[in-house]
């Protein structure tokens, strides 16, 4: 009930929040509007009767908010505080930065003899405007942020608040890097096109160009120091342990390296199609070459620079982690995500290099401009793809080969296994649908209404063989980790003995057995009855006792166990006067105890499954969906400039 209430209270305040700031810039943009008067009445009505409705709202639920958090530590220090506090900051902080990206924008403009309209940020808006939004939500912000220091000065321990906090400052590096971006995409895409253009300007173009280098410069001003700002508050953090273990700052070095990669490659595909149109016999001038460039060039290479910078930081990050299993599973995920990339990539060239074979032949000279632009696409998308999935896949296959520990671990990782298993998963579908399509041509020739186009035939019968080629090659990887899997673990877990403790009546001992027969059938398993000497030539690698046994052991046992040097594993069970804080599922502990059984026998650190947080699960997807609009209007500022 507190928790909802929490939601319900913080809710309305970010909502009236919004409604009162806006509110006031509006009625303060028209207070100080150059129109005629009769002309701002609506713009005026609208912000009293924003502040009218929002005022009271806010100061109802704000009040009931702060009256709470005095009177409760636990109120103070909840997740649903930190969320509106550092959200209210981003929905301050963001509409500033934007207006102050406007106003330089405007500056600049004239600078470079640019209409004030054809400004991306601020164009229908005039100085007053911008000004009022920067003042406005730059005043709402400084309070938000002297609340913000008040608690952090009070609540302890700060888990919410720190996760809440990093999220929000890898927002704000999302932020500014995106802005940084789009501006250094203007400003070479300018520098390109004005060297294509530059024989012949005309007044036109000329005027697009100096658009193109205002608006770049702007962005690019406004977006470094906030990146900038951002990363170094980041990279200070990291002296905390807890942001070193971030799993959060993980996944962000993750997506920037492969999103870096995806973008350069297609961006080198495009330039690779023009140079094999070149090599094939298509007359280019230079001038429309650099235009067919511009735009890949112009977001590749800064893209190619996010890769180059945090691709660094992601293999240091790797490097850093002590644990060398870890380290190479981390690393694993990163190569087979690019071999899956890779892959996908190669499979689409060459088919379309298939296609090419099959069609050149059908069609005379007159239709070699469209064939040539078919080859030429399916070159640069394989130029692009094979590297990146040899240079990906080969040594991970490699490290799956590898005899001893390290090959075993590699072919036994998750990673892998999805790998190969999606691989082997779109075959198969698409072995379902080329072959489904053939049939269904094939039935129609023999019923006797063949289909109008018989080339539908032909494209099926393409597209399946290679969807057999790649199902076939994943499949015979696949088997061919299971043989050697298998066999490792075979000589593992027999070479790891496993003593159950049972006390008097059985059942545990049988519930144990069952669970590691489940996890690991090969294990040996002995059982010794609690109340009798343990034999001096037993040789177990592990054993298990139940909880209340082991808090009250016979003197044989206890003597015994002061001596064991192996691993001992404690499963708690239901017994007469023992309760378990936090309780527990009867199941879920012995399958836990068969997992830590069969992870110990294969050499790996024990690492039992655990839910997270519920805090966190929360905060990540509202985080995800804070950073829907901002990655949206950066994605729509960068299709605005590129797709012209």
């Amino acid at each position: 009930m507190r928790a909802v209430k929490r939601i319900y209270v913080y809710a309305i305040s970010l909502i009236s929040l919004e409604v009162v700031l806006w509110g006031m810039i509006g009625l303060m943009r028209s207070m100080f509007s150059h129109h005629a008067l009769s002309g701002n009445v609506s713009l005026l009505a609208a912000a009293l009767s924003l502040i009218l409705v929002g005022v009271p709202v806010f100061l109802v639920h704000w009040l009931w908010a702060q009256r709470d958090a005095a009177r409760e530590i636990d109120e103070r220090a909840s997740a649903v505080r930190a969320l509106f506090l550092y959200g209210a900051l981003l929905g301050t902080l963001i509409p500033a930065a934007q207006n102050l990206a406007a106003i330089i924008n405007r500056l600049l403009m004239p600078a470079f003899h640019a209409p004030l309209y054809r400004a991306v940020l601020g164009g229908g808006q005039s100085l007053s405007d911008n000004l009022i939004a920067l003042f406005i939500n730059l005043l709402v912000a400084a309070y938000l942020l002297f609340v913000l220091r008040a608690d952090w000065k009070i609540v302890t321990p700060p888990d919410a608040f720190r996760l809440v906090r990093r999220v929000y400052r890898y927002l704000w590096v999302f932020y500014g890097l995106g802005v940084l971006v789009v501006g250094v995409q203007q400003l070479l895409r300018f520098v390109i096109e004005w060297a294509g253009k530059a024989a012949a300007p005309t007044t036109l173009v000329m005027l697009d160009l100096r658009v193109l280098a205002a608006n770049g410069l702007a962005l690019a001003l406004v977006g470094a120091p906030i990146w900038a700002a951002a990363w170094l508050t980041v990279q200070r953090s990291l002296s905390e342990t807890e942001e070193r273990a971030s799993l959060l700052r993980l996944g962000v070095l993750y997506f920037l390296s492969l999103a870096g990669v995806t973008t350069v490659l297609s961006a080198g595909g495009i330039v690779v199609r023009l140079l094999a149109r070149l090599l094939l016999g298509e007359q280019i001038g230079l001038g429309a070459a650099l235009s067919e460039l511009s735009a890949p060039l112009s977001i590749g290479l800064p893209i190619g620079g996010v890769w180059a910078y945090y691709g660094h930081w992601l293999s240091r990050t790797m490097k850093e982690v002590p644990d060398a299993p870890r380290r190479a599973g981390m690393r694993r995920l990163y190569f087979y995500i690019l071999s899956a990339v890779g892959l996908t990539a190669t499979f689409i060239g060459l088919n379309m290099l298939l296609d090419f074979s099959l069609d050149a032949p059908r069609h005379s000279l007159m239709w070699w401009h469209s064939l040539r632009l078919q080859l030429a696409t399916a070159l640069a998308i394989l130029a692009a793809g094979l590297p990146l999935w040899l240079s990906a896949w080969l040594p991970m296959q490699a490290e799956a080969l590898a005899p001893g520990e390290t090959g075993d671990h590699a072919r036994r990782s998750l990673t892998r296994r999805i790998y190969l298993y999606l691989a082997l998963f779109v075959s198969v579908i698409g072995m379902m649908t080329s072959a489904g399509v053939l049939i269904f041509v094939l039935l129609q020739i023999l019923l006797g209404s063949p289909p109008d186009d018989l080339l539908i035939a032909v494209d099926s019968l393409r597209t399946l063989f290679w969807f057999v080629l790649l199902g076939v090659y994943h499949i015979t990887v696949l088997r061919a980790d299971g043989r050697r899997a298998a066999s490792a673990l075979a000589e593992k877990h027999a070479a790891f003995p496993v003593l159950v403790f049972d006390p008097s009546d059985g059942a545990f001992a049988a519930a144990v057995q069952a669970a590691i027969r489940k996890a690991a059938p090969g294990l040996p398993v002995a059982v010794q009855a609690a109340d009798q000497p343990v034999p001096p030539q037993t040789s177990a690698r592990a054993v298990i006792l139940p909880g209340d046994l082991t808090l009250l052991p016979p003197p044989a046992l206890r003597s015994w166990l002061e001596t064991y040097t192996g691993s001992r594993i404690v499963v708690p069970r239901p017994a007469p006067g023992w309760v378990w804080a936090g309780g527990f599922r009867e199941n879920a502990a012995l399958a836990q105890a068969a997992q830590a059984v069969r992870q110990l026998a294969e050499g790996q650190d024990v690492r039992l499954a655990a839910g997270n947080p519920a805090a966190m699960v929360v905060v990540y997807i509202l985080a995800g969906f804070g950073a829907l609009p901002i990655l949206g209007f950066l994605i729509s500022l960068a299709l605005s400039f590129v797709v012209r």
